[in-house]
This record gives structure tokens, C-alpha cells and sequence, in this order.
């Protein structure tokens, strides 16, 4: 295997395919396959959940497959200056050249690297945007932990004709309706890993509006299409909590603000809230809105904004980090936070736009 390719096309097609390379995985398995074929270089990552394949055109000089080590080659290629660079694989090593700098790598066997199958079935188009902006939405409120695998996915379901993405991590609910997507899954609700669909972002970063993602589904597979790349992921298996029934009908309480303005302030407020235990004060009045972190350790800040504030005179305690993930996500230059008391779930919505919505539990405080 022989061929020549800019550096920066090559970083960013090896980037992708080695972010989904599980360290826990040895031999063939921690590496990245590269198979050319003429001008096409296919570059594919996996840790058996999740596989990127990306595509990209190259000069080829000689057909042929490798596999090799994937954090270490893209350190490698990504240290080269700007340029046309060589990759020549042998039996046991690939060299990546350019200029007078050259790399040696060792390779893994081409055949241990795992088995894939190829991208097959009828790919179902979806509008790029409705379906990237939805996801960028909720997949925040995804968990991180594996000790509660059905929460560290998106659950894709219907309602009205319409896909909903739903993900929660049991302290925060995220919830968007996307009525410009039909036809995932059908009547049938997938999990899928937030993992994945953190790569399908990246992926269609830099589509065109009117673009679309091509998806297609097995039993327990799905994967979705984008331009050069396919990000395929195995479906989590198991039954998604019922978790709409923790939204209330109505607040009696309801904060309008300026979104820029809340941020601002929640942000100066969490320079105070070093630990996961800290958390920040809102209390509401009339017109205006007083934000407070105290520390300990490090001292305290107060902030004092105008807002349009509906209710009691309450005060309420968010982790802050969790509250600013719902306020960016909310569209909009205002966004709306209702509250029905200072221990019970808030929400945190648009003011036109109420396709998003984000729950939120406040944090007790002495």
C-alpha cells in the first residue's frame, strides 16, 4: 500500500476513525484500517459498538491494506508541517513521510482486525439540519456512566408523526421534537449511544443546510450516513424509563429573561463552583433576578440582573454546569425558566420556540 495525501485531509479522516478505538482494546483491535483502492483511501476505526469509515481521495500509488496503531499515527501525521504526505505500508511496518521527517510504525495483522460487515439496506434520507439541531440539544443531558447503559443513550421515538429525542442522565430530562424527520425506526423506539451521535455531529459539522443524512437500520444496528462517512452503532438493548410523566402541566412560577444575559452571569458565578458539590443561587424578584455562588474555600460572587419574574419571591439552587448545558441549548434570544418550588423539578424552555425542553432538579442547599 502506497500513496500520497494532504496532511490535513488525512489528520482529519484519522481523527475520526481513532476517536471511536476503545484503550481497553489490544492488538488489531486498537488500531486503524487503511485500505486503498486506486484513489480511494478508506479509513476505518472501531471499538465493535460503534464503527466510522471514512473515504477520502488521495494519489494512489499502490493498492493495498494496513492496519496501524491509532492514537500514535495521527500524533504522528498530525506533528508533520503542511504538506503532501507519504504513507507506504510493508508486512510489519508503515512509514509516513514528508519532507525530511519520517515515522516507522509497527502494524497490526490485517487479519485480526475485526470483521465488519459493510453498510447494507435501503438508506432512509433525513433533513441534516432538524436532525443535527435536535440532537445537539438533547444528547447533553445523555449519562456518562456505564454502570447505567440505557441512560448513556438518546431514546428515538414517535409522537405525532414526528421523531422525539429524548436523554437524561436521572438529574436533568432533555427533550426535543423534530417535525421535519420521519421514517427512523418507524413505530419502533431505538437507543442509540450518545457516543455515536456525538460522532454523527462532528461528521455533519460542515453540511449544507438543505443537506441530508442517509439512515439505515437492522435489528440491532443502526447506522447513518454522511457525505464520505458512515457512523454505524450497535443499539442499546432495553426498555427506556418512563420519563415524560416527570414534566408538571404548569409552574406558577416563571423567570423570562435575556439568554446572553443569564449566561454571562451564570458563567461569572461558576468561577466560584469548583466542585461537583457547588452550586448556584437564583433568586427571583419582581424585575430582576439575584445570582449568587458562595465558596468556602474561594469566597463568594453576586450578580443582580433584570428579568420579568411571574410568582412568589422564591430562592433556587441549580448545579451550574447543568444549567448553563439547558440555557445554550434553548433557541431563541430569551429563554423561560419555570419552577413550581425550590425542591421540585424546573424547566427551562424558548419563548416562540417550545420544541425543546429541558428538566432540570435544583440542588439542595442549607
Amino acid at each position: 500500500m502506497k500513496f500520497k495525501s494532504e496532511r490535513d485531509i488525512l489528520v482529519e479522516a484519522l481523527s475520526a476513525a481513532s476517536r471511536v478505538v476503545a484503550t481497553r482494546l489490544v492488538g488489531a483491535s486498537s488500531g486503524i484500517l487503511l485500505s486503498l483502492s486506486g484513489n480511494q483511501l478508506t479509513v476505518t476505526g472501531t471499538d465493535l459498538d460503534i464503527t466510522v469509515r471514512t473515504t477520502v481521495d488521495v494519489i494512489g500509488l499502490e493498492d493495498g491494506s494496513s492496519v496501524v496503531p491509532a492514537r500514535l499515527v495521527v500524533d504522528a501525521v498530525r506533528s508533520l508541517e503542511a504538506g503532501a504526505v507519504t504513507v507506504s505500508g510493508g508486512d510489519e511496518n508503515v512509514e509516513v513521510s514528508l519532507g525530511r521527517a519520517k515515522f516507522s510504525l509497527r502494524t497490526f495483522s490485517v487479519m485480526d482486525f475485526p470483521k465488519l460487515p459493510p453498510v447494507t439496506g435501503a438508506l432512509t434520507p433525513v433533513a441534516a439540519l432538524d436532525l443535527i439541531q435536535g440532537i445537539n440539544q438533547v444528547v447533553r443531558a445523555a449519562a456518562n456512566d456505564d454502570a447505567r447503559p440505557l441512560l448513556t443513550g438518546v431514546l428515538f421515538t414517535t409522537d405525532n408523526d414526528a421523531l422525539r429525542l429524548i436523554a437524561t442522565d436521572s438529574y436533568r430530562l432533555a427533550v426535543r421534537d423534530v417535525p421535519g424527520v420521519h421514517g427512523i425506526g418507524g413505530s419502533h423506539d431505538l437507543l442509540v449511544p450518545a457516543r455515536a451521535l456525538q460522532e454523527l455531529q462532528r461528521a455533519a459539522s460542515n453540511l449544507a443546510a438543505d443537506a441530508e443524512i442517509g439512515v439505515t437500520l437492522t435489528d440491532a444496528e443502526i447506522c447513518f450516513v454522511v457525505g464520505t462517512t458512515s457512523i454505524a452503532s450497535r443499539l442499546i438493548d432495553g426498555n427506556y424509563p418512563s420519563v415524560l410523566q416527570l414534566i408538571p402541566v404548569s409552574y406558577p412560577n416563571q423567570l423570562r429573561i435575556a439568554k446572553d444575559t443569564l449566561l454571562t452571569s451564570l458563567k461569572r458565578a461558576k468561577l466560584l463552583a469548583r466542585d461537583s458539590t457547588s452550586s448556584v443561587r437564583l433568586t427571583m424578584k419582581e424585575k430582576s433576578v439575584e445570582i449568587r455562588t458562595q465558596s468556602h474555600d474561594a469566597g463568594d460572587v453576586e450578580d443582580n440582573v433584570d428579568a420579568d419574574y411571574n410568582g412568589e419571591e422564591m430562592t433556587i439552587a441549580f448545579n451550574p454546569n447543568f444549567l448553563i448545558d439547558g440555557i445554550e441549548a434553548v433557541p431563541g434570544d430569551e429563554v423561560m425558566l419555570e419552577m413550581s418550588d425550590s425542591v421540585r423539578p424546573a424547566m427551562v424552555h424558548g419563548i416562540e420556540d417550545i420544541r425543546f425542553r429541558y428538566l432540570l432538579m435544583p440542588v439542595r442547599v442549607q
